[in-house]
């Protein structure tokens, strides 16, 4: 897995960090089974370390995304993030 990309934190226990990430986009058909909706980009943003985050926003490649599902092991955390519009 590449961590090619960089998150930005904003408004969160790690405002202003940023860590390497591999973002995957979710497809319309999973959008649909997992969350009922379609209507936002959802992304799945995977970090190398495990990240404490529970709430907030990260921006990767001008793009900004509000955290919605946080899921962490002892290596590793993935966050579920929506497409934001509104101002940080």
């Amino acid at each position: 897995m590449r961590f090619n990309k960089r998150a930005l934190f904003i408004k969160n226990a790690l405002n202003g960090e940023t860590l390497p990430v591999n973002v995957t986009s979710m497809g319309a058909q999973q959008q649909q089974l997992v969350f009922g909706n379609v209507k936002q980009e959802r992304v799945i943003a995977r970090f190398q370390r495990p990240v404490i985050v529970r709430t907030g926003y990260f921006v990767v490649d001008d793009k900004a995304y509000q955290i919605t599902m946080n899921i962490t092991s002892e290596r590793r955390t993935a966050l579920y993030g929506v497409e934001y519009h509104g101002r940080l």
